[in-house]
This record gives C-alpha cells, sequence and structure tokens, in this order.
C-alpha cells in the first residue's frame, strides 16, 4: 500500500523520469540526479525521503544480475536522517550498478532511493550507509559488516559486464553480469580499500584487543574471513 501511495505522489509531482534501453545506467549520472522529488504528505513527509521515478525496458537479455537479492520479497526498514523513525517498504532490491535501492511499485516500474536524506537502510538484519568514496569522487552505499568505536569494515558491491563470446570453446552466447565486493576499512581520518584476512584486522585493533581476537578466534575455531564469526571476534575483542 505505501509503495503505491509513493508512486502516486510522484505522479502528481514534477518527476524526473528516466528510459533505460539496455540495461546498462550510467553510475556516476544516476548517483548524482539533481532533479530528485521530495516525497510529502502522511508518513512520507515525516521521513523527508527522496528518490526517483524510473521506467525500464531492458534490450539485452543477459545472465546474472545487477540486483544484489535473488527477488523483489524483501522488506527494507529506511530510517531517514535526524529521526529516530523508520519507514518500511515491501518489494526492495539493491541495485548495484546504480547504487541505489529500488522498490517496485506497477509492472517495470521502480522508485529509486539514494541516501540525500536516508542515513540507513536496513534489510534482513544487514544494514546499507553512504560513505563517500574519493576514488569515485561520489557518494556509494555499502553494507556495514562490523561497526566499532574506532572503526568500521564496509562491504562494497560492484557489477562487471562478461560480454559473449562466439567461440564454442567458451560456450558463453549471452553476457553475463558477474557481481563482485570490496571491503573497506573507515576510519576517523580515512577511507581506505581493505583485505578481510586476519593479518589486517588484527592490524586495525590495538596489541590487547589483537591478542584477545586470536585467543577467542581459536577458542571457538573461528575464521577472521567468514562474517558472521568476524563480527563475534571483533565484539569479543573490543570489549571494554
Amino acid at each position: 500500500m505505501k509503495a503505491k501511495i509513493a508512486f502516486a505522489l510522484f505522479t502528481t509531482l514534477t518527476i524526473f523520469v528516466t528510459r533505460a534501453q539496455d540495461g546498462n545506467i550510467d553510475a556516476n549520472n544516476s548517483a548524482n540526479v539533481d532533479q530528485l522529488t521530495r516525497l510529502s504528505g502522511g508518513q512520507f513527509a515525516n521521513a523527508g525521503l527522496t528518490g526517483q521515478a524510473s521506467f525500464f525496458n531492458p534490450k539485452f537479455d543477459r545472465e546474472g544480475s545487477i540486483y544484489l537479492f535473488d527477488g523483489w520479497d524483501q522488506a527494507a526498514f529506511i530510517y531517514p536522517k535526524g529521526t529516530d523513525q523508520f519507514v518500511r517498504e515491501n518489494s526492495m532490491n539493491f541495485n548495484i550498478q546504480r547504487s541505489m535501492f529500488e522498490t517496485k511499485v506497477a509492472g517495470d516500474s521502480i522508485v529509486s532511493y539514494n541516501f540525500v536524506s536516508i542515513d540507513r537502510i536496513v534489510v534482513g538484519g544487514r544494514v546499507f550507509k553512504s560513505f563517500f568514496l574519493e576514488e569515485l569522487q561520489r557518494d556509494k552505499a555499502f553494507e556495514i559488516v562490523y561497526q566499532g568505536s574506532d572503526f568500521t569494515i564496509l562491504k562494497g558491491y560492484t557489477v562487471d559486464v562478461l560480454e559473449a563470446s562466439p567461440n564454442p570453446m567458451i560456450a558463453r552466447p549471452r553476457d553475463k553480469y558477474i557481481q563482485r565486493t570490496t571491503y573497506y576499512l573507515e576510519t576517523e581520518e580515512t577511507l581506505k580499500e581493505f583485505k578481510l584476512k586476519k593479518k589486517s584486522i588484527l592490524a586495525a585493533l590495538t596489541d590487547e584487543q589483537a591478542e584477545r581476537a586470536k585467543e577467542y578466534s581459536k577458542k571457538y575455531d573461528m575464521s577472521f574471513t567468514n562474517e558472521a564469526e568476524l563480527k563475534k571476534i571483533l565484539n569479543y575483542a573490543s570489549r571494554k
């Protein structure tokens, strides 16, 4: 119902509409679109969310997907900046290529959300926030793997297109989307690429915390490269 209300609001206001004839969308342009409409009325007015209505008609049949989740049956909790309130949206997915969350509203129509006025979006307990990435000179949405008092480990997503080949030995008649992940370490001073391995993680800790992390991981046979186990290791190591 909220999705329908959101779309109705968009159609009554001045909106920015994009029509894509293929699945490729320039991520830089999409992330910096300035003709976004502020939703108004009801719960959305309090949230102060911004988004854009888009209509897609993919031209190419490619294997894989530019979307992080397999389907559109995820519910998301959107937390606007400057408030403790949240808005629940159904039929949500994360468009890796555009670094934006999107809601399906009708047929091929979607509403896209950037993080201009959004603090975080939570999907299935996974938290996503936007950070400025120097190498791109723009904001990019990351998944938070671990957030502590001294540093945060982020997970960034990208998607590449592996082109089709007529070579029968390669057996790739269609283009294919390849999803990739890169980890980053965010501190008060920097945000830089980071290898999710034991040595790099221990280097980010104090000497005392590093010893606690090594002892805990050894005692419970936990891996520093497993995200779920890493959270437990770091939560234990960072205890006062």
